[in-house]
């Protein structure tokens, strides 16, 4: 079926390129005004051309609104999702980092604390206090 439009298209195209030729040959304009026949058909190839890339703007115009609305219905609900999804991410790491990360972080600081106590406790010597330098010396 598509076959048959672009056939029937492209003869239609073909017609009216070359008619314009045609018709300055049919009609003899006498030997010093091919010239001007020339011209002619310089104007109307030339008003075609205009005419044709007038509608190319034009549908180019309706093709670039169409994308436009389309987008628009398509990517506004698509972001709006994804903008819930990103809500529930961020209240899911909150939860976890509230419920979960917190009291492990609470019992690690405690048993750490609980070690350092034992760890001081259990020392058998005392600690030494200073750099060594602060002792007096012995005048004997």
């Amino acid at each position: 079926m598509m076959k048959v439009v672009f056939v029937i298209l492209g003869v239609l195209a073909l017609l009216v390129l070359a008619l314009p030729i045609v018709l300055l040959f049919a009609f003899d304009l006498g030997p010093n005004s091919w010239l001007a026949g020339v011209r002619d058909v310089a104007l109307i190839y030339g008003s075609l051309f205009m005419c044709i890339g007038g509608l190319a703007i034009f549908a180019m115009a309706g093709a670039i609104a169409f994308l436009t609305f389309t987008l628009r219905d398509n990517v506004v609900p698509a972001l709006e999702k994804l903008n819930d999804t990103a809500k529930t991410v961020k209240g899911t790491a909150t939860f976890i980092s509230e419920g979960v990360v917190a009291p492990v972080i609470k019992v690690a600081g405690a048993a750490a604390g609980a070690r350092a106590m034992v760890q001081t406790l259990a020392r058998r010597n005392p600690p030494k206090l200073g750099n060594g330098k602060d002792k007096k010396k012995d005048i004997t």
